[in-house]
């Protein structure tokens, strides 16, 4: 046998051998970052039920330009309004559809939180149908969630190195890391309305990351 044979053989055995001894460990980690909400996203629906359907759709506008005007009053832009299109359901009593409920449903980003009781407040004196619980969120969710994943790899690194200590051997390279939390930028559900009597606290939040990583383990 050449030697360049040989040693292109025994390059491929000690590959081999490498990968006959490599062991690597499987560990999970999770950051948390504590947050203030900075925002709240709410949706509520106005509605009206009557036999003729033109008059219950002008129940309706009438009621959701009034919102928009209190919106606009408190100086909320309208690109951070989103009127949904009318919806007509018909509604059967009796065995009878002499009935119908127009609704349309508006969604308002509120950038000032001191403005939510207050919009609350206005929306239930022009007799809205529905408040759907608050969305509540922060403006700086994306530096706060990189915040939470850099905790989460930290602390699954230490149950690495803890674990290869352990095993007697020491942690290598990173061979696999997977995401496993959502998307950054959650979301959290809130009150629905506060009595007045009430002053409205929304507290604190928690923006989470989950990662799970391999490493490899090396023998001293």
């Amino acid at each position: 046998m050449k030697l360049s044979q040989m040693m292109v053989l025994c390059a491929a055995l000690g590959q081999s051998v490498y990968a006959a001894e490599a062991d690597f460990v499987l560990v999970n980690g999770s950051g948390a970052v504590a947050v203030t909400p900075t925002q709240a996203r709410l949706t509520l629906v106005f509605s009206a039920q009557q036999a003729d359907v033109a008059a219950g759709k002008q129940a309706v506008d009438a009621q959701s330009a009034a919102f928009a005007a209190l919106l606009s009053k408190h100086q909320i832009k309208a690109s951070d309004v989103n009127n949904a299109p009318l919806v007509v359901y018909p509604e059967q009593r009796e065995q009878k559809l002499d009935q119908f409920r127009i609704e349309r449903s508006t969604t308002v980003l509120i950038r000032d939180l001191a403005l939510y009781p207050v919009l609350l407040e206005g929306a239930a004196k022009l007799g809205v149908s529905q408040i759907q619980p608050v969305e509540l969120q922060t403006a700086d969710s994306e530096q706060y969630y990189t915040e939470a994943l850099q905790q989460a790899f930290q602390a699954a690194k230490a149950k690495a190195l803890q674990l290869a200590a352990l095993s007697g051997r020491k942690l290598g390279k990173v061979n696999q890391l997977h995401e496993q939390s959502s998307a950054p930028g959650p979301r959290f559900k809130g009150m629905m309305m506060a009595a007045d009597s009430m002053p409205v606290s929304f507290g604190q939040q928690q923006i989470r990351a989950d990662v799970q990583v391999q490493f490899e383990l090396i023998n001293p």
